[in-house]
């Protein structure tokens, strides 16, 4: 359970630092329009997925899944706005701390099933803010060759096996949770 939970932190982090580097390598080529898009996305789906995480890591306990992911997802908002403007700031700590309040309470009422669903989805959305940096700047649209298109489908390959092997951890953590339901209840029902 606790290598899953580490997976996804991780994985987000990843996302997070890899987001800054890109903001400082590309900031001349990104307007502040762009920068309000980015933190905004970025903030909201992390919050949307440590939300659910927590949600349903600490079921039960809903006042600290949210703030735990509220905190989260507004410190990433903030941040990578910061490198910006201060509307982008302010626009990605509000998205911030909606999505680590959404994502807290729908990994709360759901079953933890469902809620590795919601975390696969969101994690693999949260990464995708990555292609922003690509997609947002004003870019040529035509292809220059065909190696032009090698490097996205190969980081595409080895994106789609990372969050596979994620999902497999997801099934450990899935089971874990269920031991820990069951082993609790044995504890109240001898």
């Amino acid at each position: 359970m606790i290598i899953f939970n580490a997976y996804i932190l991780f994985s987000l982090a990843v996302t997070v630092m890899l987001s800054i580097m890109l903001i400082l390598r590309n900031r001349d080529r990104l307007t502040g329009m762009n920068g309000m898009i980015i933190s905004m996305f970025l903030a909201m789906n992390i919050g949307l997925t440590s939300g659910v995480l927590f949600g349903t890591v600490f079921r039960g306990d809903l006042f600290l899944s949210t703030i735990i992911s509220m905190l989260l997802g507004a410190a990433v908002g903030t941040m990578t706005g910061a490198l910006f403007s201060s509307a982008a700031a302010i626009e990605g700590l509000m998205s911030g701390i909606m999505g680590g309040m959404m994502g807290a309470m729908l990994g709360e009422m759901l079953l933890p099933e469902k809620s590795l669903i919601l975390i696969n989805i969101f994690l693999t959305i949260s990464a995708a803010s990555l292609f922003l940096f690509k997609i947002l700047p004003i870019t040529q649209t035509s292809m220059k060759s065909k190696k032009y298109i090698i490097k996205p489908v190969l980081i595409f390959t080895l994106f789609i096996i990372y969050l596979y092997s994620g999902s497999l951890l997801g099934d450990d953590w899935l089971n874990n949770l269920h031991l820990k339901k069951d082993h609790g209840q044995h504890l109240h029902h001898p």
